[in-house]
């Protein structure tokens, strides 16, 4: 759990801020658990787009929507993520969603954008605007009767969806990435076999850089599944693919492929360029649990074809899961591996 959440909610416990009473309609974007988070009423409406943290929610008891549910609101609650256009666009959004006189509630760890939060608000013609720190952590509130349209415009289209990479690819801030190609998936390009068929998936898919290379460039490829934990991520895989896959058959799963894959079986071959931190600590066991999964998805004779940095030790894991592993290239920082089940 962010720490960030617990500053979140430090107004309501200090009773600067009231809790929501019975009746007000609450939207909490970002959403994290937290012992308080009851506190918001039953009916409050929880966005979370990184699965793992919606499967946490959803461990406790509460409902998480991969989208930003559309309504009107007495009182929106944000975690505000790092990147500072999809932070402007979390505002915007929760601006136009709110009634007026409604509240606006947002938090940020320091290192990721806590010290701007306040000036980001007043940028939005925000008055009043309060704020506290705790827990090496920001949180900024006001109520919301205007706002300057014209900025709040401005965030929503900085923040959206929208081509990049010369139009060819859809993404948005946010999604790791999102307006660049990832040097290792580049790379990873250069040395996939020019006969990839069957049933295939692109594990830890991101807006689709190598999907989109897979389903132009190999047509002996009857389908591909796209899976990722960021929703949003996935929704932008779709929108390119749906331009681009008029001969294969797309699927599209959120899913935290670090956790259990039950139902994904039988596959002629998996690409993938597993992450490897967890917030700004590398985390080995990100790729490895990629790999136990990947072999477990593969049919007999299955081929995983994977990208990592070169200093990742995962060579172990590919050797005593597979039964033939080569280590294709090394060079510009990464290493290729093509794996056969």
């Amino acid at each position: 759990m962010d720490l960030s959440v617990s500053t979140l909610f430090h107004p309501f416990q200090k009773g600067i801020l009231n809790w929501p009473e019975t009746g007000q309609s609450v939207l909490f974007m970002h959403a994290q658990t937290h012992v308080d988070l009851g506190l918001l009423g039953p009916s409050a409406a929880l966005y979370q787009p990184f699965k793992p943290y919606a499967m946490d929610l959803e461990s406790l008891g509460h409902s998480a929507a991969s989208g930003i549910p559309d309504g009107s609101y007495d009182m929106v609650l944000a975690l505000m993520p790092k990147n500072k256009d999809e932070a402007a666009y979390i505002a915007a959004r929760a601006l136009l969603m709110l009634r007026p006189g409604g509240l606006f509630v947002c938090a940020a760890d320091n290192k990721a954008g806590g010290g701007r939060l306040k000036k980001m608000l007043q940028n939005f013609g925000l008055a009043g605007v309060q704020d506290d720190s705790k827990n090496k952590a920001r949180v900024c509130w006001a109520r919301v009767d205007s706002y300057d349209e014209k900025a709040v415009k401005s965030a929503q289209k900085a923040g959206d969806k929208q081509a990049v990479l010369g139009g060819d690819f859809i993404s948005q801030p946010g999604i790791f990435g999102w307006n660049k190609i990832d040097k290792g998936s580049e790379i990873l390009l250069r040395f996939l076999p020019d006969n990839l068929k069957g049933r295939g998936a692109d594990f830890g898919c991101g807006y689709g850089y190598l999907s989109a290379h897979i389903v132009k460039t190999h047509g002996g490829v009857e389908s591909l599944l796209a899976a990722d934990a960021d929703a949003r991520a996935l929704e932008c895989c779709a929108e390119t693919l749906s331009k681009i896959a008029a001969q294969t058959r797309c699927e599209f799963l959120w899913r935290d492929l670090t956790r259990d894959i039950s139902g994904l079986e039988n596959l002629d071959f998996i690409v993938m360029n597993p992450p490897f931190h967890e917030g700004k600590a590398t985390d080995i066991s990100i790729g490895k649990t990629f790999i136990y999964n990947a072999y477990k998805a593969l049919k007999p004779g299955g081929a995983l074809y994977m990208v990592a940095n070169a200093h990742l030790p995962y060579e172990g894991v590919l050797d005593d899961q597979f039964s033939a592993v080569d280590k294709i290239f090394e060079g510009e920082g990464f290493k290729i591996f093509a794996a056969k089940k």
